[in-house]
């Protein structure tokens, strides 16, 4: 009758809770633990995924800015060493800057409308 009993007792108990298990409990804990720490290192901390990802792309960005900074440097300087680029380059800005004009070229001006480059 006795262990009937305590059956009886442990059975209505299980019903309202469940058994007592240490290793579940920990497991509580352990999974807090687990979701904090993910939220700190994905998020929050200064060596993030999220900050990681981030600088990532920039430093992308800086190396494809740097590449073309590298080719206008390069074409810039072919153009430095080439001695007819070199005079198209002075012819312009003599017409632009002085309002030089070529042999046998008319310049025309319109009263009030004189380039920012003859005002100064």
């Amino acid at each position: 009758m006795r262990d009937i009993g305590n059956r009886i007792r442990r059975y209505r108990l299980s019903r309202y809770a469940p058994p007592d298990d240490p290793v579940r409990r920990g497991l509580r804990w352990v999974w807090a633990f687990g979701v904090l720490w993910l939220l700190w290192a994905g998020v929050i901390s200064d060596h993030s995924f999220f900050r990681i990802w981030r600088l990532a792309q920039d430093n992308a960005h800086a190396e494809r800015d740097l590449e073309q900074s590298r080719r206008d440097n390069a074409r810039i300087d072919s153009e430095l060493g080439d001695p007819k680029a070199g005079r198209e380059r002075a012819e312009r800005v003599l017409r632009e800057r002085n309002g030089m004009a070529k042999r046998g070229e008319i310049i025309y001006r319109v009263e009030g409308d004189t380039p920012d480059s003859l005002a100064r």
